[in-house]
């Protein structure tokens, strides 16, 4: 390369940091985490917050990533901010966002990130909220209902068959 001309170049700092964390979260694993790792998630709803200002962060300004994913019945939400210190890219940004909703250890991939972001201070606020997925409870005239029509579904199912093999 000239002297004097310059080329695209990253911050090894923020190519480092983005390759650190990514390459720690993908030696994780992606398995049931309550198998692999042994811990136990709360029973009912449930919000953990990261960075300065506690609960009231997440209410001070725009985010700058929202993440949606699921673990053990519960849907959950990642929101957060990060510092001012700009060593955060957007592809950095993506790429978090990216992994996590590949996760299915969601939880633990999001609070084990947002731990090590904040211990970085790469994080101004982080927050996941999670609610408990309960399905509404069926009465009986509802599951008479879903049987009847998976035995119709069965029925014309075993009708086609029938008649493709009479062709």
């Amino acid at each position: 390369m000239r002297e004097g001309s310059h080329a695209k170049s990253h911050s090894p700092l923020r190519t480092g940091f983005a390759v650190g964390a990514l390459a720690s979260l993908l030696g994780f694993g992606a398995g049931p985490a309550s198998a692999q790792f042994g811990y136990t998630l709360p029973k009912d709803d449930f919000v953990w917050n990261w960075g300065r200002g506690g609960e009231d962060a997440a209410n001070r300004g725009f985010e700058d990533f929202e993440v949606r994913g699921g673990e053990q019945g519960f849907n959950c939400e990642l929101t957060g901010k990060v510092g001012l210190s700009g060593r955060m890219s957007q592809n950095d940004i993506k790429a978090l966002e990216d992994q996590l909703r590949a996760r299915l250890d969601f939880i633990y991939a999001a609070a084990t990130y947002m731990r090590e972001l904040e211990q970085q201070h790469l994080i101004d606020w982080a927050r996941l909220a999670c609610d408990k997925y309960e399905a509404a409870p069926s009465t009986e005239e509802e599951k008479a209902e879903r049987e009847a029509k998976a035995k119709e579904k069965m029925q014309r199912e075993i009708d086609r068959r029938r008649e493709r093999q009479h062709q």
